[in-house]
């Protein structure tokens, strides 16, 4: 009998952990140790749905990690509610994931007419600010997706990105389709909504621009992979342009596997190595010849 009740009694609490959903991490949780998460939202205006969900690596993690080498491909299924770092040489990020908690919401979402929406975007966003009277250089950092291959913003820019803030707030508040806890060790995901008006978070609310704060768009089709981009205030003064980098990486998500990705260019194989080389070995004989002429 006591086996059977503590069998039960396991099984109730992993229930009850697969209905809990964290909450994402946002810019007033910034500090070294729980700097804003990256999460990352698909949504399809014409379906009036939003799918958002915390992609259970904070800001501080992904850009100590070797991210933005050769070789790197981070991929989260959020169907099978998993992540798995197929780089070229691990970027150590498993190790310090948080426990994915997404259950079956994207299945709920991922109805037919959602995921083959022609208006179907995606975007990545993670926010580490401060208020502004408080802001030395490097305190606000933001990293996007955009479309474009090149961004500007200056410090004013930066320090009002933080009014995105209410977007994961409103992502944490939502229990439409799940419950959340203050866990920031835990990563869920965090909204859904179908067709309930709730959507007006992300659509109406101007999200895919930082609330109207910034000149480029965080969004892009499904169909295109987006560059990414860490933006940080150079100073306090609010005319300065900032300090913005751009990533070598590339998002990319596929609605059909379910599946998001962040990938840099892949590894040059031996052979391309040595077809190089040839190449150079070639050039240098050449020019030596044509000096010897000379």
């Amino acid at each position: 009998m006591n086996v059977k009740l503590n069998a039960l009694v396991v099984a109730a609490l992993m229930a009850a952990t697969g209905t809990a959903q964290a909450k994402i991490a946002d810019s007033d949780d910034n500090g070294s140790s729980s700097s804003g998460d990256l999460f990352a939202s698909v949504v399809s205006a014409s379906q009036v749905a939003t799918y958002t969900v915390d992609l259970g690596i904070r800001l501080d993690q992904f850009m100590a990690a070797p991210t933005n080498v050769a070789g790197v491909k981070l991929v989260w299924d959020f169907d099978n509610n998993s992540f798995a770092d197929l780089s070229a040489t691990s970027t150590g990020l498993a190790g310090s994931l948080q426990t994915l908690n997404y259950g079956s919401i994207w299945t709920t979402f991922a109805a037919p007419a959602v995921v083959g929406a022609t208006d179907l975007k995606f975007d990545v966003k993670a926010m580490d600010g401060l208020p502004t009277s408080l802001a030395g250089a490097n305190t606000n950092r933001y990293l996007s997706t955009s479309l474009a291959s090149s961004i500007s913003a200056n410090n004013t820019a930066v320090f009002n990105m933080d009014s995105l803030n209410v977007y994961p707030i409103a992502a944490n508040a939502d229990t439409t389709h799940s419950t959340h806890t203050a866990d920031l060790n835990q990563a869920g995901a965090n909204m859904l909504d179908l067709g309930d008006a709730t959507n007006v978070n992300f659509e109406n609310g101007s999200n895919d621009n930082w609330k109207g704060q910034t000149t480029f768009t965080s969004v892009g089709s499904t169909s295109s992979p987006l560059n990414f981009f860490f933006l940080t205030n150079s100073s306090n003064a609010g005319a300065t342009a900032a300090t913005i980098t751009k990533l070598d990486g590339t998002w990319s998500f596929d609605a059909s596997t379910a599946q998001l990705t962040y990938a840099t260019a892949p590894v040059p194989e031996a052979e391309t190595y040595a077809m190089m080389l040839a190449g150079l070995g070639l050039v240098g004989f050449m020019v030596g010849r044509r000096n010897k002429r000379v």
